[in-house]
């Protein structure tokens, strides 16, 4: 009876990984817990990879995101919060242990950490469990789009644009039109395969 009530009474679980990283997960974000042998498509598998370019943009939250995850262990994270006209960059490292995903920054006088699940990995999605909620990044295409001032960008018959900034591009119809010179990124549902893609736009 007393071991019942003890662990009634945790908040928390504790995971200890074999490098000796603890990693404490809120009993309230946690629905069930299975262990299984996951056999994957090794097709998919070998371009399910963590590294590269991921993009999130959210017109309602005013900001989107552009991580990158290099082969050294090395990532970047740069964020644009369009709406009030500024960006910030962060810099570290970052281990993935299973479904765990740590990520160590630095900067003159502070260290921070972030700890994230990976919910879901596949060749174009990226799903993860923050203490922020749940977010989906989608891997940023190798080329990117191109538009001239004064002009507009049509997207293939069917195609809808997720996110747009609305500052530097912004979502018309079935087209982009651009708003300002610069750079900025866009979320693109194909409806040739229901994904949806992320690109990165330059205005000349």
């Amino acid at each position: 009876m007393g071991v019942c009530q003890g662990l009634l009474a945790q908040t928390d679980l504790r995971v200890h990984y074999k490098d000796g990283t603890r990693v404490d997960i809120p009993l309230s974000m946690i629905d069930s817990l299975t262990f299984e042998d996951v056999v994957a498509d090794t097709t998919e598998a070998a371009r399910a990879v963590l590294t590269g370019c991921w993009v999130w943009g959210n017109v309602q939250r005013e900001y989107y995101e552009v991580l990158t995850f290099n082969e050294d262990r090395t990532f970047t994270g740069y964020d644009n919060y369009f709406v009030y006209g500024f960006d910030s960059w962060t810099y570290g490292w970052y281990s993935q242990l299973g479904t765990m995903l740590a990520m160590w920054s630095n900067g003159f006088g502070y260290q921070r950490r972030y700890n994230w699940f990976v919910t879901g990995l596949s060749a174009n999605a990226l799903e993860v469990m923050t203490q922020m909620g749940p977010f989906t990044y989608y891997r940023l295409q190798p080329e990117p789009l191109s538009i001239s001032t004064g002009g507009v960008l049509p997207l293939s018959e069917g195609d809808t644009v997720v996110f747009a900034d609305g500052v530097v591009v912004a979502a018309e119809g079935s087209s982009l039109r651009p708003i300002a010179s610069g750079t900025t990124y866009v979320l693109i549902r194909r409806q040739s395969t229901d994904e949806i893609l992320a690109y990165q736009v330059v205005v000349r």
